[in-house]
């Protein structure tokens, strides 16, 4: 819990702005007047954990005017985060409007206190699970340089641990049977444990199978947990919710950029990075036994348990998982080259050290964090498709620009593409639980990341193929071409879901 903030204010009101304050608040925050003052409200529903506000005629002036004075106190419980929430709360609830819109870091329609609680329970989930799964394309130009491995050898190492959306989906076909929480649980042990044993890998064929695992449990955590967030929130709150857990994901990738330093100060240093995910992984599994069913599941488990298979059969459009299959495909075979070559094209053809790469890669993030956050609150509010075309066409063309580019430009149009590119990710990312019904979405994510993992063998290859007849960097470039084949599919068969309930989009009970 949060410390309690008191916002205490003064103003000169005539008799219509004292009618209007002295009426409940609506939006972030939902008031109710207290029953024995008319000048008392306490909060209804909203983010904050405790709330009230009381309201003050310290004396009336002349001609109809009041000096006024409003005292609001409010607390924010959010596993960490609320006193940073309550700090950047603090001018939208001091101030004298009734009409409290939200702030553009949170979702256009109220967020209730518990739902935050909630996910920001999945977000952190989402940080340690990241950890994992960020560690191997972090580190691979340090082990390989160890274990004396060329290029290509690290390309057919990162084809390996593409594959490992295999394990990962072998651990959703338990979901059915054991409930989600509980495929989470198991999954973030098994990511720490191959994770910590990748640390004492003698050469870089073992480092690949330990990693498989690794990828494979955070790959079924990721499908898990993006369900569990779209299913928490509401109608018009889910693009934001993917938005926020991405970037979650994207701090504990983070933690891994910031720690990179470490793997450059001897051959084997990389190994240290490794060892971390041991009090990463025992917190990932604290966290777990907070995490709760969703009403929707609960329900469609519930059915399937008494027998009332008819009603929570899995039942998977073709269309739309051709469609999502497609998109994420190429999507991906874009984007994971960018991120799992970024450290060896930074060190070999730009001749970064370790710490200026680590340097780079935080500066170049920043960006792609507020445009996870824009274009989470912009797929609500303006619609997915367009969104998703924008991030597209610009952030992926800047993305692929910086690996072209050298000195200024380098910073310049990678800051530029990670700040729109990874708009994709809520605009985008919200349908794979949008599409399916809420029996199928575990199966449904599960194909779809399959999909995506085959597009990111397919990116990895052909730049680990290419990289040595051209150069990395433009092996890389020349793979977002291929990205723009999404704009069709996108425009044809994907419907626009903003503001359009679960059941709306799924017809599912």
């Amino acid at each position: 819990m949060s410390r309690t903030i008191v916002l205490r204010n003064e103003w000169i009101l005539d008799d219509g702005e004292l009618e209007e304050i002295s009426q409940p608040r609506r939006g972030l925050i939902e008031e109710r007047a207290t029953a024995d003052d008319p000048y008392s409200f306490e909060m209804n529903f909203g983010i904050v954990s405790t709330y009230q506000r009381q309201l003050r005629v310290i004396s009336p002036l002349l001609s109809g005017k009041y000096r006024v004075a409003q005292t609001v106190s409010y607390s924010v419980s959010l596993l960490g985060f609320g006193a940073l929430v309550a700090l950047m709360l603090r001018r939208h609830l001091g101030s004298r409007f009734v009409e409290l819109g939200s702030p553009i870091w949170l979702p256009p329609d109220p967020l209730d206190s518990q739902v935050a609680r909630d996910l920001a329970r999945i977000v952190l989930l989402a940080v340690s699970s990241s950890y994992f799964a960020t560690l191997l394309g972090q580190t691979l130009t340090f082990s390989a340089r160890e274990f004396h491995a060329s290029i290509r050898a690290q390309a057919l190492v990162l084809l390996v641990s593409r594959l490992d959306i295999l394990p990962g989906f072998l651990l959703l076909l338990f979901v059915n049977r054991t409930g989600r929480v509980a495929v989470i649980r198991i999954a973030t042990v098994l990511g720490a444990l191959f994770s910590v044993l990748s640390a004492f890998a003698p050469n870089l064929f073992v480092l690949a199978v330990l990693q498989l695992g690794a990828k494979g449990a955070t790959a079924a955590i990721g499908v898990l947990i993006t369900i569990s967030a779209a299913e928490t929130v509401s109608a018009r709150q889910r693009a934001w919710a993917i938005a926020t857990l991405v970037i979650g994901a994207a701090l504990g990738a983070g933690a891994c950029d910031v720690l990179l330093p470490l793997a450059g100060l001897s051959l084997s240093s990389w190994r240290i990075l490794y060892l971390v995910s041991l009090p990463l992984g025992v917190y990932g599994v604290y966290l777990s036994f907070g995490v709760r069913e969703t009403e929707r599941y609960a329900r469609s488990y519930q059915r399937a348990k008494t027998g009332l298979r008819a009603r929570s059969r899995v039942n998977i459009s073709r269309t739309r998982l051709i469609a999502l299959g497609t998109v994420a495909f190429l999507a991906n075979a874009f984007l994971i080259p960018t991120t799992q070559f970024r450290n060896q094209y930074l060190r070999v053809e730009r001749h970064f050290s370790a710490t200026s790469i680590a340097i780079f890669v935080i500066l170049t993030s920043v960006p792609g964090a507020i445009g996870l956050a824009v274009g989470g609150r912009l797929a609500e509010t303006q619609g997915r498709r367009i969104v998703a075309a924008v991030a597209i066409v610009l952030g992926g063309g800047g993305i692929a620009l910086g690996f072209v580019s050298s000195g200024i430009g380098l910073w310049a149009w990678t800051i530029v593409g990670s700040a729109i590119v990874s708009a994709i990710v809520p605009s985008l990312g919200v349908y794979q639980t949008e599409m399916f019904s809420t029996a199928s979405r575990g199966i449904g994510g599960g194909i779809v990341t399959g999909a995506s993992r085959v597009g990111s063998i397919v990116g990895v290859a052909f730049v680990g193929y290419f990289a040595t007849s051209i150069s990395l960097g433009s092996a890389v470039a020349l793979l977002f071409f291929g990205m723009l084949f999404m704009l069709p599919v996108l425009y044809f068969y994907f419907p626009e879901t903003k503001g359009m309930t679960l059941e709306e989009i799924t017809k599912d009970e």
